[in-house]
């Protein structure tokens, strides 16, 4: 018997070993290469989600300092600020290094003479700033109406004794000049206090000038009608003879902060103090031998003293953005530069009636420039001196007046939430590293070397700069 042969058909036919091999290792190249890939466009997604939460903490912190800075003393707190002013415990209360704006150059930090970092000062419980970093303080009527009242209703001496004492302020709805004033907003203060009255400070504007004003102390408050239909609030005042936000009455000797004699009063709103700082903060809280986490926060106060509004300690640390770890104010003044001289040019802004030429201006020298110590803007070189008379009053002759503030510049300075073991940083400031300034901070020296040194240079970081013009000055 004959046997025949069948042809099977081709799909029917194997793979031979070495096109097995050839196959799986093409195979296992392609997912090499997509695991790679995967892993890089993983890890520049995570660096992107970084860098926009980053520019997103420092638009955040900058829009709500720029907010309050332009109403700074709004109400009429006056734009006084005394950058010769240095905190002693002794005093009681604390001298004020301004009314409507202060600030607590690089706490801490080599240039600072005052070493202390709570943001309550002489309260050793009080969250602590960031050595090195700027305390900014603003006071003035944020959140609250302005009041227009009669002015033949408030008698700052009603006891007729000759000073100021206490004295009932009334407001009403509507107003003297037939306009709407809510009062809804004090009802709304007073119940959210303990026992449902209202506390705090009342700013009192005169009529008579910007720089006429004075400060009563709450003692009670009686509404008239329901919530939905207020039309009256009489407000018990205490005026005391001092306090550290009144203005000074050169009158008596020695010069003191008290409320004006015989003053009147248009105007009327509820006093606020907040205070912005980088908060020192860790990765594991507590231990400041691990990773430092600094936020920038708020903290809120009873005006002129250093009490948290309330007496509520978490009113001291409100938090706003995460990963600031600098915040620098620069004070742009109308002051004298160029310094006076038979050749120079004065430099302040009401030396005349025009605002044309280098009196009308706020200079800033540039980097390197001997003049940049002694230029128009206080805390922009490490070699200010707020001490001296040039950010007090006018010197040459014919202007003897106060040096006005014209400008507050914030800056900020953040990094990324977690650093990139490839990265390094650049310089901060762009001019090498023999200066790394921000401001007046030095990153070259301690303490803001410590966030330029090691681990921290695997951090990505910005800078946001913001210069405000105040409303009310």
């Amino acid at each position: 018997m004959s046997r025949t042969l069948v042809d099977r058909p081709g799909s029917e036919s194997g793979f031979t070993i070495l096109e097995l091999i050839l196959t799986l290792l093409i195979v296992v190249e392609i997912l090499i290469g997509a695991g790679i890939a995967f892993d890089v466009h993983n890890k520049m997604a995570r660096i992107q989600t970084q860098i926009t939460d980053m520019q997103q903490s420092l638009r955040i912190a900058q829009y709500d300092m720029t907010r309050m800075v332009r109403m700074a003393g709004r109400g009429g707190l006056a734009p006084e600020i005394l950058p010769t002013a240095v905190f002693n415990a002794a005093d009681t209360p604390p001298v004020l290094g301004g009314l409507a704006i202060e600030v607590r150059n690089n706490v801490g930090g080599a240039v600072n003479a005052d070493p202390d970092r709570n943001i309550a000062r002489g309260d050793a419980n009080s969250p602590l700033a960031v050595e090195g970093t700027d305390i900014l303080i603003v006071r003035g009527c944020f959140s609250t109406p302005l009041y227009n009242l009669n002015e033949a209703t408030f008698d700052w001496d009603p006891d007729g004794d000759g000073s100021a004492g206490p004295t009932t302020l009334v407001l009403t709805d509507p107003g003297p000049t037939s306009l709407p004033q809510p009062i809804l907003p004090l009802k709304e203060e007073a119940d959210s206090l303990p026992g449902g009255n209202l506390d705090g400070w009342m700013v009192l504007a005169s009529p008579e000038s910007r720089q006429v004003y004075g400060l009563g102390d709450i003692t009670g408050a009686v509404f008239t009608g329901p919530d939905d239909a207020l039309t009256q609030v009489s407000i018990s005042l205490n005026l005391p003879s001092t306090t550290p936000l009144n203005p000074i009455n050169t009158a008596v000797a020695p010069p003191a902060r008290m409320f004006p004699p015989r003053m009147t009063a248009a105007l009327a709103c509820l006093l606020e103090e907040y205070r912005y700082y980088v908060r020192e903060e860790y990765e594991v809280p507590g231990d400041d031998t691990s990773e430092m986490r600094p936020r920038l926060a708020r903290a809120r106060f009873e005006p002129g003293t250093e009490l948290p509004y309330r007496n509520d300690p978490e009113n001291l640390r409100l938090d706003l953005a995460d990963g600031i770890f600098d915040l620098q104010i620069a004070l742009g003044f109308d002051s004298d530069h160029p310094s006076p001289s038979p050749t120079t040019t004065p430099g302040a802004f009401d030396d005349d009636i025009d605002t044309i030429g280098i009196d009308d201006q706020i200079f800033e020298a540039p980097f390197g420039d001997a003049a940049r110590d002694s230029d128009d803007w206080l805390f922009n070189s490490p070699d200010d001196e707020p001490g001296d008379l040039h950010w007090v009053v006018h010197q040459f002759p014919g202007n003897t007046r106060p040096v006005q503030l014209r400008a507050v510049r914030i800056t900020t300075v953040a990094r990324t939430a977690r650093p990139d073991p490839s990265y390094r940083s650049p310089d901060l400031d762009g001019r090498g590293a023999a200066t790394e300034l921000i401001e007046d901070n030095d990153y070259t020296q301690d303490p803001a070397l410590r966030f330029r040194t090691g681990n921290d240079l695997m951090y990505r970081h910005r800078t946001l700069v913001t210069v405000v013009e105040p409303r009310n000055f």
